[in-house]
């Protein structure tokens, strides 16, 4: 039988539960993560009575928080690319302030390093000009081992950073997982389509943190089940089970870290799968940006120094001795796997700059063959030796595979340490070789005028280089006898052996080479002898000087300052886009954001009305309570009065 107190009683409690609601609310309006939440009332079972249905005032339904699945994913989804490009942006930003800079950069340095070699070729027997190239080469080579220190120290710092944010990860799905378990714990208390909103809005909040941090994919097959996916679909949770990450040193190349998947039979590599969150801003930063700019400076640092020394060695000190070499580097790194089973060895030289990338390559042996991969995906093969001798993009490898098992790798680095490595090898201003090894004259008792070129040195490591040689004409002056042996036109001539006379002639003797021009007449005398004592000679100078715009990378095509150019051109261009995509990704966020707070975030205005209906109805609802109690103090009078 229906009855008027309960159902005002119903009333008040529902009522007072709703504006606890809004109270509620109101008190977590700035609350990060917050869903509003709203009491639904409904009727309660009614009672049959006389012939019908009497309701029996109102009851709580459920408790409900503002929430789209759809909206939730999307916010996730644009904070974990904007996490990647952000992390990625600021890092390459580190790169290109560090190269682009006009006074802390390579290029003004070089700049002033060429002008240094250029003042020695304008007085070649000036020490202090001298002096002042060899300061500046050793400017030079702090400024290359400088930056090589910022790289090594980003390299360092990316993978503390790399660490954390895996700790972080592994954190984040602990805290979920804990979510998990206490919703399970308040299942069976809780209605069958009622849970915690302010637990729900808790785990999302921390989804929202992870999808921060790395790029996921949540299932939530029921509220309290929830699993989340990384990568190319390993699980990390699943219910209220947990999967961690580790960062561990990369088996090919112990120096460098992978991201390893801890799963439930083994552990694997998962780095290349990783592409979102601040994890694979950091990933992509290591991998497309730093090492290959590391690189790339390394290779400007060996080009620099290869050519520079070669052409060095082509020369003649102030001592009357060859040139030796001006610059040393840090040369090629070749790193056992730590997973070889052989006691194979491998050895790495520099043979040809014109033809090196800055690439980084994985020498592998299969039981017969090794076989050399560069980054970019080119390759070479070779039988397995004792030793095995590969060629390859510039490099030379000496492979001692005589202990070599299948499996066995190296990972070669022939670029990574020679900007941190390079050096200036003399502080004596006497060694520079600025002149020419040799010299040529014609004697003062010539009656033609015959004339011999100043002479270019073909082959500095000729033991005979600085053997003197005369070239004598025979009468008629047709032909001419050398006392040396000498190649003219591809055919050999042996000392003493007449050689035809042809205007412009070019001679090749003992690792240089000559043209002679002009009428000689008989008995003309023509000599080729060493330079020793030639400290006014600039000839070798001038050709160091050159070394500057000559072509030295990509096949000869690009110079120093042209391959150092194209370096900053290619982080410029990364750090640009980089910018750009990580604008376009936090108005896309900021977007996903904004919709989804106008669904779920609390809106003042509406709480206050709430508020105020919610009293309203409350007060009305007490009323009722008075007029029960008024007719049931009529009831007993009427029963007292009898």
């Amino acid at each position: 039988m229906p009855d008027i107190l309960n159902t005002a009683i119903s009333g008040l409690l529902s009522y007072q539960r709703a504006l606890s609601t809004t109270s509620h609310n109101i008190a977590n309006v700035n609350t990060p993560g917050y869903s509003r939440q709203q009491v639904e009332l409904g009727s309660a079972p009614p009672s049959f009575f006389g012939g019908a249905y009497y309701g029996n005032g109102v009851e709580i339904e459920s408790v409900t928080r503002a929430y789209d699945q759809f909206l939730v994913r999307e916010v996730r989804d644009m904070t974990s690319s904007h996490g990647r490009a952000q992390k990625f942006a600021e890092l390459a930003g580190q790169i290109d302030d560090i190269l682009a800079d006009p006074k802390g950069g390579i290029s003004p340095i070089l700049h002033d390093f060429f002008e240094a070699v250029q003042d020695v070729a304008d007085d070649p027997a000036s020490i202090t000009a001298r002096y002042a190239l060899i300061n500046s080469a050793e400017t030079l080579s702090g400024r290359f081992e400088g930056i090589d220190a910022r790289f090594a120290e980003l390299t360092r710092n990316t993978a503390d950073e790399i660490r954390d944010v895996v700790d972080e990860i592994n954190s984040l799905v602990l805290r979920i997982r804990d979510i998990n378990v206490a919703l399970n714990d308040l299942a069976p208390a809780a209605a069958a389509t009622q849970q915690s909103a302010d637990l729900l809005d808790k785990r999302d909040r921390l989804l929202a943190e992870l999808a921060q941090k790395v790029d996921i994919n949540v299932v939530d097959e029921d509220e309290n089940n929830l699993s989340i996916y990384i990568g190319n679909g390993q699980t990390v949770l699943n219910g209220t089970e947990a999967f961690s990450l580790s960062a561990q040193p990369d088996v090919a190349d112990p120096a460098r870290d992978v991201i390893a998947y801890n799963g439930l039979i083994t552990v694997f590599d998962i780095s290349s799968n990783l592409g979102g969150g601040e994890l694979g801003g950091l990933l992509q930063f290591r991998d497309t940006v730093l090492e290959p700019a590391r690189n790339a400076l390394g290779r400007s640092a060996i080009g620099l120094a290869e050519v520079f020394n070669a052409q060095m060695r082509d020369g003649m000190d102030l001592n009357g001795n060859l040139g030796q070499d001006f610059f040393a580097y840090a040369g090629p790194q070749s790193i056992p796997s730590s997973a070889n089973t052989g006691s194979a060895t491998v050895s790495t030289l520099v043979s040809d700059v014109t033809a090196m990338t800055s690439d980084d390559y994985d020498l592998s042996f299969d039981g017969a063959n090794w076989t050399l991969t560069s980054d970019s995906g080119t390759s070479a093969v070779v039988a397995n030796g004792a030793p095995a001798i590969l060629v390859f993009e510039g490099l030379t490898l000496t492979i001692n595979g005589a202990a070599a098992v299948a499996g066995d790798r190296f990972t070669i680095k022939p670029t990574l340490a020679a900007a941190g490595g390079l050096q200036v090898l003399t502080d004596n201003p006497s060694e520079i070789a600025a002149a020419a090894p040799i010299r040529s004259a014609a004697s003062l008792n010539n009656l033609g005028d015959v004339a011999i070129s100043a002479g270019v040195v073909t082959d500095v490591t000729d033991p005979n280089l600085l053997v003197p040689a005369t070239f004598t004409f025979d009468n008629p002056p047709t032909t001419l006898r050398a006392d040396v042996n000498v190649v003219v036109g591809g055919t050999p001539y042996a000392a003493g052996v007449a050689i035809p006379y042809s205007n412009n002639m070019v001679i090749d003797a003992n690792g240089w080479q000559v043209s002679l021009s002009g009428a000689p007449q008989a008995g003309d005398v023509l000599s080729v002898v060493s330079n020793q004592g030639g400290t006014g000679d600039n000839r070798n100078a001038l050709e160091l000087a050159a070394v500057q715009t000559r072509g030295i990378f990509d096949g000869g095509t690009a110079s120093l300052q042209e391959d150092y150019g194209n370096l900053v051109g290619f982080v410029g261009a990364q750090t640009l886009g980089a910018n750009i995509e990580r604008d376009a990704q936090q108005a896309l966020r900021l977007q996903a954001v904004n919709r989804q707070a106008s669904k779920a975030s609390v809106n003042l205005d509406e709480e206050a009305a709430d508020l105020v209906r919610f009293q309203q109805a409350y007060e009305a609802t007490a009323r009722l309570i008075s007029t029960a109690q008024t007719i049931f103090d009529t009831l007993l009078d009427s029963v007292r009065s009898r």
